[in-house]
């Protein structure tokens, strides 16, 4: 039977102490964005470490070829269920019920996509998001709007001064992704195409596979607190079992050394 070494020992407990650090870290994170408007949670992974048999260990491990290794983190994923959506009262407010994104220009000319509606009108009528980035492709209201209403196939109708009638003045494009979890997250709820994702698929809402609009409504975190706070606990368990455990190898090790 195969045995490990004691120096093996406290290199299995010290990738164990790592990876439950990213795991408390990554739970922490999604805690704290619980109320933040389009956050999108995110889940450790986590795989077993083992060398090939023909792979030589390496230096100083104090390990032989195929014995275990503890864990190392091989993604953060993250997840794109849907949130929950709260009605807002807000002509401004926009929410996708399915697939899809918003998209929106950033400062450097490139467009970047979040599932945050928080959208306002500037000074000039030109609707941007709560950072100040003009929504993609660009959408302007009359200065003489009255009332405005947003359905769900992404049409805008205005009613403008000394008219009885609404009437088009725009058509709200989302885009879709092959697969969502492959986008890259750049900040502030946002995110951008990368070679996982594939390239965005741009069109109105309810077609092509991309959801519809909910006008006056925000979708909220997709974060089950509940279930966030049972994975803390449970990390914040393994990382203290990894800390006694490398304590006893240490004790193991000092013992060793004094019976020589």
């Amino acid at each position: 039977m195969p045995t490990i070494s004691l120096t093996s020992l406290l290199h299995v407990a010290r990738a164990g102490l790592r990876a439950h650090q990213t795991g408390v870290d990554v739970t922490a994170n999604n805690i704290a964005n619980v109320n933040t408007a389009g956050f999108r949670r995110s889940r450790a992974e986590f795989h077993e470490l083992l060398n090939e048999e023909l792979e030589a260990p390496p230096e100083g491990s104090g390990r032989t070829s195929g014995q275990g290794a503890g864990t190392v983190l091989v993604d953060n994923q993250r997840l794109f269920n849907q949130g929950n959506i709260e009605q807002t009262n807000f002509d401004w407010d926009l929410a996708i019920q399915g697939d899809g994104f918003f998209q929106v220009q950033l400062a450097d000319g490139s467009t970047a996509y979040t599932r945050d509606g928080s959208f306002r009108l500037d000074g000039e009528g030109r609707l941007v998001n709560a950072n100040g980035y003009f929504f993609s492709p660009a959408i302007t209201i009359p200065p003489d709007a009255e009332d405005t209403m947003i359905n769900s196939d992404g049409t805008v109708m205005v009613r403008r001064r000394g008219e009885t009638e609404p009437q088009i003045v725009a058509t709200l494009q989302v885009a879709r992704f092959t697969n969502s979890a492959g986008l890259e997250k750049i900040g502030e709820t946002l995110f951008q195409p990368s070679d996982s994702s594939g390239q965005p698929q741009v069109g109105q809402p309810g077609t092509g596979g991309r959801g519809q609009i909910l006008s006056q409504a925000i979708e909220k975190s997709n974060v089950d607190l509940s279930e966030e706070i049972v994975n803390l606990i449970n990390a914040q368990r393994a990382y203290s079992l990894m800390v006694r455990a490398m304590g006893t190898s240490d004790e193991m090790l000092s013992l060793a050394n004094q019976l020589r």
